[in-house]
């Protein structure tokens, strides 16, 4: 047997079932393997990059790793963007790129490349495998790397003749056993005590590392009356629509979160599962933490401490901790119950329902599909200015999912995540919202969807230039270049070219709920070309001021 089919089966004996990328000739071993190995379907992309994006929407959905394979040369190079993507996500990807021959390296071979390097800081491990004898314990030590402890993407270089040696019958690896994060009992005790002598005057602020633990939270916010917002990236951690919901604090914040959050209301912040980056705070807001005492729970020791002062750190499982704190708390009060109607104070938010004489631009675009979206519909952002009025203008109820690669922010991500994440929720309705210039990168993945037959939503908003450049640029410089622009392209009709199903959508009496819910009902993908002047200046103040420098 051939050391890559040795090594993929035992990926697939750990219960992966797909393999991300593009075939090329130094990576064909692993698809020729494929054909005696139906427990692993390949996806064959566009482009690199959006393999990555899958990839990586697939495995933060499901929880299972994935793989993702490229050529030697340009196309491991095109992996090293998704895997820094998946390394600040903490992602376990692997990735797998192919080798000139062992033989003929440093001799000049066509796309060769020493790729090891290149992956080292963005990956838990990086590694040129040189002895087909060793790749298959060497794949699973890959494995095991990347989902032990805080979990991330690791990368194996495999010269082409080393994945074809014939090593002969082999058993496949037994993995050690994985190491975990614990709980801090004693921390998580000392914070549940600094709740209690809190009493109401709390807040909560919540990350994407928080979403896992929804359910408990909500518990854990009415036992305690606290307001709640949430991050760019922990939106849908917390049903917007609950009276406890402040929205969203920092890129595109709402206002009522910011006010609250940045007030003096509250003497305890007890954050869940943010690392507290620019976008999670304002640029590193000074009143968020002012006179008052932080708990920051998380599962990677790292994160706490490493932005603000924290008074009670908590390692550990969040879901446990969490568990551990309402127990704590749950002797000394009472649970509360909160069936009233839905909190008013989400500003935009809240006006996602629909008003026949609202202005056409793409705020009323968003907050149109906000309001015609199924209960249990999975929004995948894309990066642009419309991510900044989607971060403030979707509603994210209980159901519904929210996910954006904000903190790498590469264009297309959400193109080919979403891909990804209806892969890993067959059953779930999935709108990605992206925009022309994002579509001009990735857009030919629309066709991936199609060959696969997957049912996504593609909302394209066509404002005919590079929204968020070019309201940036202008916010910080006053003036900016034509080229930021360019001539409006029909990406309607570029779908119909593809022969997909395809809407081209000019006003709010074209984006009604029956559209919405004609579109979702197709059965494989649609583009939605949404078409907008794009001349307001969008919800994006806080990031140039760190552009400018303010911070600093």
């Amino acid at each position: 047997m051939r050391a890559i089919e040795v090594g993929l089966r035992f990926l697939v004996q750990q219960g992966l079932r797909y393999v991300f990328g593009i075939p090329a000739g130094s990576i064909n071993a692993v698809y020729d393997a494929l054909l005696d190995i139906p427990e692993l379907k390949p996806i064959v992309a566009k482009h690199e990059n959006s393999s990555g994006y899958m990839a990586g929407a697939y495995t933060r959905i499901t929880g299972l790793p994935s793989i993702c394979v490229a050529s030697s040369g340009p196309g491991a190079t095109n992996l090293v963007t998704p895997a820094a993507n998946a390394w600040k996500q903490k992602l376990p990807v692997i990735f797998i790129t192919g080798s000139v021959p062992s033989g003929k390296m440093g001799k000049g071979g066509a796309q060769e490349l020493y790729a090891e390097p290149i992956f080292a800081s963005i990956t838990k491990m990086s590694r040129t495998v040189l002895d087909p004898n060793q790749l298959p314990e060497i794949l699973a030590e890959a494995y095991h790397t990347a989902i032990s402890g805080v979990p991330g993407p690791v990368h194996l270089a495999i010269p082409i003749d080393i994945q074809m040696t014939d090593i002969g019958e082999r058993e496949l690896p037994v993995l050690p056993p994985t190491q975990q994060p614990t709980m801090d009992l004693a921390a998580a005790q000392a914070a549940a005590k600094r709740i209690k002598a809190a009493g109401l005057r709390g807040a909560i602020l919540l990350g994407n590392g928080a979403k896992a633990s929804s359910d408990s939270i909500v518990q854990l916010a009415e036992t305690l009356e606290w307001k709640v917002a949430t991050t760019p990236r922990g939106k849908g951690a917390f049903p917007e629509n609950h009276p406890l919901s402040l929205g969203i604090y920092g890129l595109s914040a709402n206002i009522k979160a910011s006010e609250y959050l940045n007030g003096n209301d509250h003497e305890v912040l007890l954050i869940i599962g943010s690392s507290l980056g620019e976008l999670a705070t304002s640029n590193w807001e000074p009143r968020l933490v002012a006179n008052r005492e932080l708990i920051h729970i998380d599962y990677d020791q790292s994160e706490l401490g490493k932005c603000y002062e924290t008074q009670y750190p908590v390692h550990g499982e969040i879901k446990l901790v969490i568990a551990e704190l309402l127990d704590q708390l749950s002797a000394d009060i009472q649970d509360k119950s909160y069936a009233s109607e839905a909190f008013i104070g989400l500003g935009e938010a809240a006006a996602a329902s629909e008003h026949a004489e609202e202005k056409w631009n793409t705020l009323s675009a968003i907050r149109r599909l906000s309001a015609t979206a199924p209960k249990n519909a999975r929004f995948f952002l894309d990066i642009g200015e419309f991510m900044t009025y989607s971060i403030q203008n979707l509603l994210i109820e209980s159901g519904q999912e929210f996910d954006i690669d904000i903190n790498f922010g590469g264009m297309g991500s959400g193109i080919g995540g979403s891909l990804g994440a209806q892969l890993a929720e067959p059953t779930r309705p999935t709108i990605c919202i992206t925009g022309d210039g994002c579509f001009f990168m990735h857009g030919l993945e629309v066709l991936t969807a199609k060959e696969y037959n997957l049912p996504i939503l593609f909302v394209v908003i066509n404002n005919a230039r590079l929204g968020m450049v070019y309201h940036g640029h202008m916010l910080q410089y006053k003036r900016c270049l034509e080229d930021f622009s360019q001539e409006r392209v029909s990406i309607a009709g570029v779908a119909q070219s593809l022969g997909l199903r395809h809407a081209e959508v000019r006003s709010l009496d074209q984006l009604q709920g029956e559209h919405v819910q004609e579109w979702l009902s197709h059965g494989g993908p649609v583009v939605v070309e949404v078409i907008v002047d794009g001349n307001e200046i969008p919800p994006m103040g806080e990031r140039v001021k760190f552009l400018q420098g303010a911070t600093y």
